[in-house]
């Protein structure tokens, strides 16, 4: 057994590739799931006999077997593979999946729970007791498991997964309260769903097959629910696995900039509310079960008419609760009580991905609280990385193995070399580039000893009348230059039969973008202007460097310091960043800001060298403040995170437009406010418009 803790793992021969096309297709079924029609309340009753276990039919695969049972070819391919990452023998044949079950929660509404255990062929449980990973899933785990039909890599789902319960792990997965088979109404994250994650961690405790260590683990969702759990049961969980996390959930996606995501907010409300009622599957897997499932499913679609289309209402005409910060997004963001985690914590984020921000942000709270963590940030949209962490590649090994190595120390004390983890590992985009020195070239990944870079140093560019971007301040008053207001976007939600449905229209040619492929959580189809801005009919005042001398490594936070004066009461800003070369002008970060909410504060804002670098804003409406038209004022605007390389002979582009309707729109009545503005972008030595970046000297490119 290889021990080998380097993230450098080769590209995963055999299962890997054949588990891919699985997800590949699974998540295919999900989206014409989510866009299936209903045209009724009530669901039909399906009759089909239903097994009360389930045993996996297949066989543990060859690298579980005994290296004397398998050819010299083989051998040779598991020794190449095993070295180069940590992995282990299956312990176990089979494994075998109980009867679905429901678990009342301390409020009495009963949760949908399946459980996998190890088992030998007849399928009977192996005696254990064992130690458990608990995933709890907002995505119907139980139709997943049908779609998935136990192909393994799928546990961060909730769906049965051989690859870690044959390696002696119990397996529970739970549909949260309102979600798949689960009674109650789904409320977005709420009070009550959380107390359920920490019922469930007591519960499991308290089962024969559990040994007293348990793991939590997920996706999206799936690990929004495991940050949570481990704040709640801080005691009893004893290991953290989350992938694509939420951190701030106004800040990092929901209310980026202070604006509403409606784009978002339509496809992922629509995604889990319709998963949540599309039960009929599981009706006819579980029979005995019917009564239940019909119960859980009619008041999923009942809280359409009682909490979600009033939600949609408010958010659209300005009600505080849900326009500013506070109680509501405060509940449903896992950073506000990340120093109540103890649990050793691995952290997985992505460059491109709806929690852009929040992954990294996550993790710096976890180095700050003493807890031991790791975080590994991958290149792309949301959805892919569902795929590709699995798959590996010649710099980070695939996340189940990672996942592996992560438990078997923490839940099993076995020696499996997680010390020798880096820290952080993250892609740089267009690394390595023809500058980069040939014993550097092998991959497109970075280690750091944390987040931010430790060598991160501040630069400042500059905004100039004439549209360049340069190091050095105005010194007298330069051309200024005007955005007009766009047509505004427009949206509404409603019910179809026993499905919520939303129509959002765009009116600023933003839906060609790298933010709606972004937002669209990446399960659209890219386009050309994804990738290249220069096929943007976006409104857009540009700013660009003079091609650069050498690579120049941006690695971090980065903001925007735009003077402004619009003719009207609110405006938005909008500033993205994009590196031109000879063929395109790739984007690859961008912020915005909405003027009305523009106060920061200056406390929790981060500095790097005494210079303001990552604002905090409040979004609270006693500090909202509109726009008195003529008057100048200073937006400082939050820059997601990025790790980037602007290639020698290549220029760094600063984009400022008024608006990016995919990623922000203004509610209806801040629209009225917004209406004909014209916005002046001033550039002078009085109003010195910038860009601040976090800059990495090339030599720590390791």
């Amino acid at each position: 057994m290889g021990t080998s803790a380097a993230l450098n793992a080769k590209r995963l021969p055999g299962w890997s590739r054949c588990f891919t096309r699985s997800l590949a297709l699974a998540f295919t079924t999900i989206a014409l799931i989510s866009c299936s029609g209903g045209d009724g309340d009530q669901i039909s009753n399906p009759s089909s006999a239903s097994p009360q276990q389930t045993v996996d039919p297949t066989p543990a695969p060859d690298t579980s077997l005994p290296v004397d049972k398998v050819t010299e070819a083989k051998k040779a391919e598991l020794t190449t593979i095993v070295n180069r990452f940590y992995d282990r023998p299956y312990e176990y044949s089979h494994m075998v999946n109980l009867p679905l079950q429901f678990v009342p929660m301390s409020n009495g509404k009963k949760l949908s729970v399946r459980v996998t255990l190890p088992a030998n062929e007849k399928g009977v449980p192996a005696p254990g007791p064992f130690p458990v990973i608990l995933t709890q899933s907002g995505y119907n785990t139980n139709l997943l498991s049908l779609m998935f039909f136990n192909t393994p890599g799928n546990l961060m789902l909730g769906a049965p997964d051989y690859f870690m319960v044959q390696r002696g792990y119990a397996q529970v997965a739970v549909d949260v309260l309102g979600t798949g088979a689960s009674e109650g109404g789904w409320e977005l994250l709420g009070e009550d769903e959380q107390q359920g994650y920490a019922d469930m961690v007591d519960w499991v405790h308290q089962q024969p097959w559990a040994n007293g260590k348990l793991g939590v683990a997920g996706v999206s969702y799936m690990a929004i629910s495991s940050l949570f759990a481990a704040q709640r049961r801080p005691d009893t969980v004893h290991a953290v696995f989350a992938s694509l996390p939420i951190g701030d959930a106004m800040r990092g996606i929901v209310g980026t900039g202070g604006l509403l995501n409606t784009h978002f907010m339509r496809t992922w409300m629509y995604i889990t509310h319709t998963l949540a009622t599309q039960n009929v599957p599981v009706m006819a897997a579980n029979p005995q079960h019917m009564n239940q499932l019909l119960r859980s499913t009619n008041e999923h679609v009942d809280q359409i008419d009682s909490f979600f289309l009033p939600l949609v209402d408010d958010a659209l005409w300005n009600e505080p609760y849900v326009t500013y910060y506070g109680d509501f997004w405060e509940k449903r963001s896992p950073l506000v009580h990340m120093d109540k985690i103890k649990a050793p914590t691995f952290i997985f984020g992505a460059l491109d991905d709806l929690f852009q921000r929040d992954a990294p942000l996550l993790f710096e709270k976890l180095q700050q609280n003493g807890v031991d963590s790791r975080m590994v940030i991958y290149n792309g949209f949301h959805l892919e990385n569902f795929i590709k962490a699995h798959i590996g590649n010649e710099e980070v090994p695939a996340i189940d193995y990672l996942m592996l190595q992560w438990f078997d120390h923490y839940l099993r004390g076995m020696d499996t070399g997680v010390e020798d983890i880096p820290t952080v590992v993250q892609h740089v985009k267009n690394y390595p580039s023809d500058s980069t020195p040939e014993e550097r070239t092998n991959d497109s990944y970075i280690t750091a000893s944390a987040w931010p870079h430790p060598l991160a140093k501040p630069e400042r560019w500059y905004l100039r009348g004439d549209q360049s971007l340069t190091k050095t301040a105005p010194v007298e008053v330069e051309s200024h230059h005007y955005m007009t207001n766009p047509e505004h976007p427009n949206g509404r939600a409603y019910r179809k039969g026993g499905l919520l449905l939303f129509e959002v229209e765009i009116n600023d040619d933003s839906k060609c973008s790298r933010s709606y492929h972004q937002w669209m959580l990446g399960i659209d189809i890219p386009r050309t202007c994804t990738y290249n801005t220069n096929k943007s009919k976006q409104q857009r005042l540009v700013f660009e460097t003079a091609p650069m001398e050498q690579d120049y490594f941006i690695n971090g936070p980065i903001q925007a310091d735009i003077w402004i004066e619009s003719t009207a009461a609110e405006a938005v800003v909008v500033v993205q960043l994009e590196e031109i070369s000879a063929k395109q002008s790739m984007p690859f970060t961008n912020g915005q800001l909405l003027a009305s909410v523009r106060a920061v504060d200056t406390e929790k804002s981060r500095y790097l060298d005494g210079e303001m670098i990552q604002p905090y804003h409040y979004f609270t409406e006693e500090k909202a403040e509109l726009l008195v038209p003529g008057e100048v004022v200073k937006m400082q605007i939050e820059i997601f995170p990025t790790s980037t390389l602007i290639r020698k002979g290549n220029k760094l582009r600063v984009v400022l437009s008024p608006s990016n309707q995919v990623q922000g729109m203004l509610n209806f009545p801040r629209q009225d406010l917004a209406d004909s503005g014209v916005t002046t972008i001033h550039i002078s030595d009085e109003y010195p418009s910038s860009v601040v970046m976090p800059i990495v000297p090339l030599g720590a490119m390791n």
